[in-house]
């Protein structure tokens, strides 16, 4: 491959980055450029990230979504539907050329890319980030091209012939259900996560162990997986070509084989759902087998540029998906780390079959922490965690996942073509999942595995980019300065945030949004951090806990969280707690003492021993006293609403009321008290429903703001108009969630609205001010 100039990737690179909109841009910019400027064969990669960019930018922005009310939709699926219990997740191309994300009960038919269909459906757009620092659904939609998210409450209907591809959708229902029907629930889960890409059957408990033991990459198909099906392909078909003598003496079997093996990947890819590791996978396997069609030697920086450009000519918003951010960074890393890792390492291996067996150990080990280096700001910057024991889990579970993608690969061949003669290939299957399950089990066990931390935010990316860099070309000093510096804008930014806290002092409260449930963060002068609530779901299928509080917590820079107030044990309200400890150390817990029913037991188990809180309690720290207002002691025949923990938490002239979620009754009481209710602040009892609507409690507490804690869209139509004018007419200025988190920061003397940008200049490394 001829060699680019790098200088011109690497200025379009900086210019590139500080110019264009996205999540990354500034590290995107100045990674491609730094890696075109010091590896050359990788300037095509900085060329197609930069031509993305500019494709995604130039992208015209979703228009606002259509009246209310459901609308008929018509179009063609345009991926292999993301099956969640009974629902279907795929894109839909309109015949007016509009991209829209569906969301469906499944249809009683295979449902594959290239079917003609029907459905209702209600539009919306795709929610921005509502906390700070939170997952922004909108940039990474409108990156891809799709405009709208559907929401339709019946299946779609096929108005034309099946597509061709349904009976590759045929196929994976086929052998998840053959799966199903001779493993047990996880090992069949796995299985047909590895052999199809049907991870609708893993639970969420695995998908976690796999995350903390840095093998979540083995749960889904992967290049890794498309890797060793190719190979062994290859090898297969050059073994029996060799073995066909007189085809041997006039045709090179190895030429051959590879050229039989070609149509393999992409078949494969497809029949997986073609994710962007696979697709990655498949091009530069395909460019691997050409090479040895052409009796070339292929180089592995080049082969990963040919992949990058044909990922993103096809889809230039890949860039932004994490998958490919990963998948490309660890190639990347494997290419450009592993041996100079094992280069540095004193050990030579003795000869012999165990020399051998060491240095393979050695090798892989090197491989592993050069792709875990590679990796590690992307996975700080999406997931705010890192592995410590993802190289030697690797070591442990790589083998196994090998040998388990081969016979799951052949338990998923087999079905397809009648679902009996999978058997063998699921017995086979089942004592490797096994395996694989214990090993993941074992290193996501301890409470060590895993180590939280901030989100390097974009400009932490950018110098973990130039001092990863750095480190690679450069010698000496220089290198040890380079390395210093990915290390620091690695793990420096919790620290920071902590310290910038500590000097602003005073007591912030930020009212997360967490879906259709309550969850408050409270920092107190001190720098500890208090929560009221973390929100949940019912169902258990989002966790706004791990996903939502737990992220800004770390980018908050908290470490631990010194006291967690649950004020009744609804899921809305204590789930996300659960989740919460799962990260980070939950110190005590105060509740109101009531069990709640069966399905809160287990989450009540995760989270430290209560100490109960009756009206006149209270607990103070850092000079923010936690007063207890309710329930009162003779609350025990109330309904778990109205025995809500109600506080009233107050710092020097000014306070906050958390109500929790009293109606009717518990607001009488509360009204009828004679406490002191005055609060600048309060929390809309029960997300503003109509059954909680008091005037003689709004005129008690003359709040400067109201806050109602509600879900995007939610069912109940919370928050209900007339608790809306209820508190609006006491004087309140009414604010919600589900439009965004939002912040107060009091000094004792008076409270302010904070900006929620104010949070996010931390994330920037730049100190707010209040």
């Amino acid at each position: 491959m001829r060699r680019a100039r790098p200088l011109v990737p690497l200025a379009i690179g900086f210019a590139a980055g500080l110019s264009f909109p996205g999540p990354i841009p500034l590290a995107a910019g100045m990674a491609t450029g730094g890696l075109a400027l010091l590896f050359p064969p990788l300037a095509p990669v900085g060329y197609a990230v930069l031509g993305a960019e500019v494709a995604a930018a130039a992208r015209p922005r979703p228009g606002a979504p259509p009246a209310e009310g459901e609308v008929r939709l018509e179009g063609t699926v345009a991926s292999l539907p993301d099956r969640s219990e009974d629902r279907a997740r795929y894109r839909l191309r309109e015949r007016s050329g509009r991209l829209l994300e569906v969301l469906s009960p499944e249809p009683d038919w295979p449902l594959a890319p290239g079917d003609q269909v029907a459905l209702f459906a209600r539009l919306r757009p795709f929610p921005p980030p509502l906390n700070p620092g939170g997952r922004d659904d909108a940039a990474r939609a409108w990156a891809r091209g799709v405009s709208l998210l559907a929401l339709a409450w019946e299946p779609p209907v096929r108005f034309a012939p099946p597509s061709p591809l349904a009976a590759v959708d045929a196929a994976r229902l086929r052998f998840g259900a053959a799966a199903a029907a001779r493993l047990p629930p996880r090992e069949a889960a796995l299985v047909r996560a590895i052999g199809a890409g049907d991870r609708s059957a893993v639970d969420p408990a695995t998908n976690e162990a796999f995350a903390r033991s840095g093998l979540a990459h083995l749960l889904s198909v992967s290049g890794l997986h498309l890797a060793v099906v190719v190979s062994g392909l290859y090898a297969l078909l050059r073994r029996l070509l060799a073995r066909w003598d007189a085809l041997a003496a006039r045709l090179d079997p190895r030429r051959l084989a590879a050229a039989l093996a070609l149509p393999g990947a992409a078949l494969y890819a497809a029949a997986t759902g073609g994710d962007v590791p696979v697709v990655r996978s498949a091009v530069a396997a395909g460019a691997a087998l050409v090479a040895v069609v052409l009796d070339r030697e292929p180089d592995a920086l080049n082969t990963l540029s040919l992949a990058g450009l044909a990922v993103l000519a096809s889809d230039p918003g890949a860039l932004r998906d994490v998958s490919f951010q990963l998948s490309f960074a660890s190639v990347a890393g494997l290419a450009l780390l592993s041996g100079p890792l094992r280069r540095a390492l004193p050990f030579s291996p003795p000869p012999g079959w165990r020399g051998r067996a060491a240095e393979a150990l050695v090798a892989g080990t090197c491989a592993s922490v050069a792709a875990t280096l590679a990796t590690a700001p992307l996975v700080a910057f999406h997931f705010r965690r890192l592995s410590l024991l993802a190289p030697a889990a690797n070591l442990a579970g790589i083998p196994l996942g090998s040998a388990l993608t081969v016979t799951a690969a052949l338990a998923a061949l087999a079905s397809a073509c009648a679902a009996p003669l999978a058997a063998p290939f699921l017995w086979l299957s089942r004592p490797l999942a096994t395996a694989l399950l214990a090993v993941d089990d074992a290193f996501a066990r301890p409470d060590w595995a895993v180590v939280g931390i901030a989100s390097p935010g974009r400009l932490g990316l950018a110098l973990c980019a130039a001092g990863g860099l750095g480190a690679l070309a450069l010698r000496g000093r220089a290198r040890a300065a380079c390395a210093a510096l990915f290390v620091a804008a690695l793990l420096a930014p919790g620290p920071l945030r902590a310290l910038a806290a500590r000097q602003r002092g005073g007591l912030e409260v930020i009212f997360l949004s967490v879906g259709q449930g309550d969850g408050a963060a409270l920092r107190l002068p001190d720098g500890a951090v208090v929560l009221v609530d973390a929100g949940g779901e019912a169902r258990g299928r989002y966790d706004p806990g791990a996903r939502e509080v737990l992220p800004f917590l770390r980018d908050a820079g908290a470490r631990r969280v010194t006291a967690a107030f649950l004020s009744h044990p609804h899921p809305d309200h204590l789930f996300g707690l659960a989740g919460v400890a799962g990260g980070m150390p939950v110190e005590r817990l105060f509740s109101n003492g009531r069990p709640g029913d069966d399905a809160a037991a287990p989450y009540l188990a995760r989270l430290p021993a209560a100490t109960v809180l009756r009206r006149g309690d209270a607990w103070e720290r850092a000079g923010v006293r936690f007063e207890v207002l309710g329930p009162p002691p003779d609350a025990g025949a109330w309904t778990e609403n109205d025995a809500s923990l109600v506080l009233r938490v107050r710092y020097g002239a000014t306070a906050f009321l958390f109500p929790g979620d009293v109606e009717q009754e518990g607001e009488a009481a509360l009204a009828a008290s004679g406490q002191d209710l005055r609060a600048e602040v309060v929390k809309v009892p029960h997300h503003g429903s109509r059954t909680a609507v008091s005037p003689a409690l709004a005129a008690a507490v003359r709040p400067g703001w109201a806050v109602a804690s509600v879900g995007l869209s939610n069912r109940f139509g919370f928050p209900h108009p007339e608790a809306v004018s209820t508190w609006t007419g006491a004087g309140a200025r009414f604010l919600r969630t589900d439009e965004g988190a939002v912040a107060f920061a009091s000094d004792g003397r008076s409270v302010t609205r904070m900006e929620v940008s104010r949070w996010l200049d931390a994330l920037a490394w730049s100190p707010p001010r209040l």
